[in-house]
């Protein structure tokens, strides 16, 4: 097992746990080799929505493998004129 932090952003703060929601994160264990797909399908996140996803501040892709100690954070795309 892995411990990964989830911060999620913007109006996805309200995916944490009520007893995380002030700290704004969430650490969650994971099976080792999960990759960022398989974390956020586990965790509840993205199920239906478009999302940005960075694992320690830099994009990755849905199939890059997580390892101990990572922290993705996801947020709704902005768009803007």
């Amino acid at each position: 097992m892995i411990r990964v932090e989830l911060r999620p952003l913007a109006a996805f703060k309200k995916l944490l746990p009520e007893a995380d929601r002030d700290k704004g994160s969430a650490l969650i264990e994971a099976p080792a080799g999960v990759t960022l797909a398989g974390f956020l399908e586990q965790a509840g996140v993205g199920q239906g929505r478009t999302l940005v996803t960075l694992v320690n501040g830099r994009h990755a892709a849905l199939d890059s493998e997580l390892k101990d100690g990572d922290v993705v954070a996801v947020f709704p795309p902005v768009a803007g004129g």
